[in-house]
């Protein structure tokens, strides 16, 4: 009598973890782990060791002594994949966070000992039932540049009250740096722009 063929049991293959759907910076990146580094830095702690807590939890650096993680998590930090991929998802979670502007938002217009009710006020009555001023109405096509939206986002926070800490919890640290930095840039051109208005001369 035949044995009976024994079939080897076969493992279960590892489930991928789930990213949504990906922003293209966050598919340009080459594996999950890149991946993971990324998200722990945007949404981890910041302050020293940001980028070496990020490489651990992401699972690099297995066996590494801390000096070599460091560099090895600095050096991924300032890749320009990683650059680009940490800035669209500070995007990202920054417009997850709406929600909680808005609720903040709605905090302040209720309590009628905070300095800025009417100010909050103003804004939720200004986005919701705006006046109308002129019967003339245009349609604009306007292309938003992704940085500029986000420097309107995070001036819109400040005028609520929102603390650096939130805004790097929303941003990420780098994101927000990076930010800052645009609009000191854009700041110094207004301002520019400005003097070289103010020196021209007109010729009756």
């Amino acid at each position: 009598m035949a044995k009976a063929k024994r079939t080897a049991a076969v493992a279960p293959a590892k489930a991928k973890p789930d990213w949504g759907q990906m922003s293209p910076e966050m598919r340009a990146l080459p594996n999950d782990m890149w991946r993971a580094f990324c998200l722990a830095l945007v949404t981890g702690p910041g302050g020293h060791g940001k980028y070496t807590a990020a490489a651990r939890a992401a699972g690099f650096g297995q066996g590494s002594t801390p000096a070599n993680l460091g560099k090895l998590a600095w050096q991924l930090a300032h890749d320009d994949r990683m650059v680009a991929a940490i800035a669209a998802e500070a995007r990202r979670f920054m417009r997850a966070g709406h929600a909680e502007a808005v609720n903040a938002l709605y905090t302040i217009a209720g309590d009628a000992k905070h300095k800025d009710q009417m100010r909050a006020i103003s804004e939720i009555l200004s986005r919701t039932d705006p006046v109308v001023t002129k019967q003339d109405i245009s349609v604009t096509h306007k292309v938003i540049d992704p940085d500029q939206e986000a420097l309107e986002e995070l001036r819109a926070l400040r005028q609520i009250g929102a603390t650096r800490e939130k805004l790097v919890e929303l941003f990420g640290q780098n994101g927000l740096s990076r930010l800052e930095k645009l609009e000191a840039a854009e700041n110094a051109r207004r301002a520019a722009e400005a003097k070289i208005i103010e020196g021209e001369v007109v010729h009756g």
